[in-house]
């Protein structure tokens, strides 16, 4: 049986260590650029339903005003919309 020499044995350590190493950076890379990507989807997700909720609450203070108006079935209910 062949004995490891303590260098060649503390090299293979430390070969090891920087390869468990480089694995968490890579990772860590990834799943920032994950993140970041959810993070951006989100806010867009968050932007455009701000967007239609104004849109919506004009409509609704101009139906308050009065108007022109036609009523749309949503979710069994009937709102009402400026032409």
């Amino acid at each position: 049986m062949e004995l490891i020499q303590r260098d060649d044995f503390f090299r293979a350590i430390d070969e090891f260590l920087n390869e468990v190493e480089f694995i968490e950076h890579s990772l860590a890379i990834r799943i920032n650029q994950k993140c970041e990507e959810e993070k951006n989807l989100l806010l867009n997700k968050v932007q455009s339903t701000t967007v239609h909720l104004h849109h919506f609450e004009n409509k609704v203070s101009q139906a308050k005003e009065g108007g022109s108006w036609i009523s749309t079935p949503l979710l069994g209910r009937h709102l009402a919309f400026n032409i």
